[in-house]
């Protein structure tokens, strides 16, 4: 539901998070709560610690009465950047009983982000007219991704997660995938599994072959006791 807002906190600090608390519930549409994980959710908050010290908080919902709302601040020592909601216009209403936009916001995130679609697409295609990195690669997809299934587990476990342990839990099922994620850079620094791993381990074909052939002459001589005492 936040995979976007996780992402956009990421680009806003400069760097990658190291943990997450999230928690989310149900208040508008009481059907979903039969559904699995944070599927059940419509309402959620996430708090993320980056190692500069900043912290960031997200909070979502999947209904607003009002309109397309997302905003955005930023809030530091000298200050504070915001960025507000887009209007179909900037008439503002000011009587007795109230003051402010005269419409309410774009309701519909094409709207919205027309132009952002726009900048993107002709960004992509510069890309690959001119043989140039585009500006959000396969990385930025990727940890934004584990991100968001950190921010799952914590919802559903009830504590703080560390984005590597996802990591950790999806490609170190062995000592050697563990080992090669953690030397490789598909994964930022703060996202790599710890490996105590002394060595890369290979498959013994050969010890995998001996214990196959032991097993199969087991069921073999199995199999003619069974026949020869029936």
């Amino acid at each position: 539901m936040a995979v976007h807002d996780l992402d956009m906190t990421r680009f806003l600090v400069g760097e990658d998070p190291i943990d997450i608390l999230s928690v989310g519930s149900c208040h508008i549409d009481k059907s979903i709560e039969v559904l699995d994980g944070s599927e059940a959710f419509d309402t959620a908050a996430c708090i993320l610690r980056y190692p500069n010290g900043v912290q960031a908080m997200v909070d979502v919902c999947r209904q607003s009465s009002y309109g397309y709302d997302q905003r955005a601040e930023v809030l530091g020592t000298k200050g504070m950047i915001a960025t507000d909601n887009v209007y179909p216009n900037t008439a503002r209403l000011f009587k007795t009983d109230f003051t402010g936009n005269a419409d309410m916001p774009y309701d519909f995130f094409l709207q919205r982000y027309n132009e952002a679609y726009v900048t993107e697409t002709i960004a992509f295609c510069e890309s690959l007219v001119n043989d140039t990195p585009v500006p959000c690669t396969g990385e930025d997809g990727l940890v934004a991704l584990v991100m968001s299934i950190a921010a799952d587990m914590s919802a559903a476990e009830n504590r703080w997660v560390k984005f590597s342990e996802v990591v950790n839990s999806v490609y170190c099922s062995t000592p050697t995938e563990c080992e090669l994620v953690a030397q490789s850079d598909v994964f930022p620094e703060g996202f790599r599994p710890a490996s105590d791993a002394t060595e890369l381990l290979v498959p013994d074909v050969d010890a995998q072959k001996e214990g196959k052939e032991a097993r199969s002459g087991w069921k073999t001589r199995v199999a003619k006791f069974l026949r020869k005492n029936k």
